[in-house]
């Protein structure tokens, strides 16, 4: 509870330190990655084969098993030392590398809010199709809202402050799918399923640019191999 305090109260002065700044240039890089279009319009193509309650759902309820218990979970049933350090050291680098540092260097709000703090309407349609999908007047609309109030009132609490990039949704189903993984292969396609529907609704919902997710996934996986790597060496290192 205090490191998710400690997060938040980060996340919510991010735009003191460094005000908004990189969404344009996010924004026309997601564009040029994806062949002229924008991420979120491929996504609300399938808006009738998806109920707005199973995003919330997903990225409310389901995510939020790995984002806080994770460390539990391998605390409580994984006899492999190793293992066990590499993703403890992978969490917290998720929420703090991530969410705090990563996140203040690339100071962003993301499609949802880049009408509001640029002006203009590149994201209307955005906002069109969040209605018509169900999403804004849902939980998660109501939070993005609420979110975007805290902002303009400079407000803090637990569970506020608006970033883009990197995306920790998608950073935490990446360490998530890696620890399954790793763990055994039978679950591989869990982990993949997992780590997919994640990056999906994030784009989905409006909160992040599709590059956020990526971003986030060569992080993680990055850091993860840095840690197999010195593992290696230090085992080699070691006396038959």
């Amino acid at each position: 509870l205090m490191f998710s305090a400690a997060f938040s109260l980060v996340k919510t002065s991010i735009p003191s330190v460094v005000p908004f700044y990189a969404d344009e240039m996010l924004a026309n890089l997601d564009a040029a990655l994806h062949f002229g279009f924008d991420p979120w319009t491929v996504a609300h193509s399938f808006a009738d084969y998806i109920p707005a309650n199973a995003i919330v759902i997903l990225y409310f309820g389901l995510w939020t098993l790995p984002a806080i218990f994770l460390p539990v979970i391998i605390a409580i049933t994984d006899t492999d030392e190793d293992r066990t350090k590499r993703f403890l050291i992978l969490h917290v680098f998720c929420w703090i590398g991530l969410g705090n540092v990563v996140a203040t260097m690339l100071s962003s709000v993301g499609p949802v809010y880049y009408d509001r703090l640029l002006g203009g309407t590149r994201f209307a349609d955005l906002t069109s199709a969040l209605e018509t999908s169900g999403i804004t007047a849902s939980k998660l609309g109501v939070v993005q809202e609420g979110l975007w109030t805290q902002y303009i009132e400079n407000g803090q609490s637990i569970g506020s402050g608006i970033s883009a990039v990197p995306s920790v949704h998608v950073g935490v189903a990446t360490v998530f799918a890696l620890y399954l993984a790793e763990r055994s292969r039978a679950l591989i396609p869990v982990s993949v399923l997992f780590l997919g529907t994640i990056s999906f609704a994030s784009v989905y919902n409006g909160w992040h640019y599709a590059v956020d997710g990526y971003a986030s996934m060569a992080l993680i996986f990055a850091a993860w191999a840095i840690q197999q790597r010195r593992n290696v060496a230090f085992a080699s290192m070691k006396p038959a």
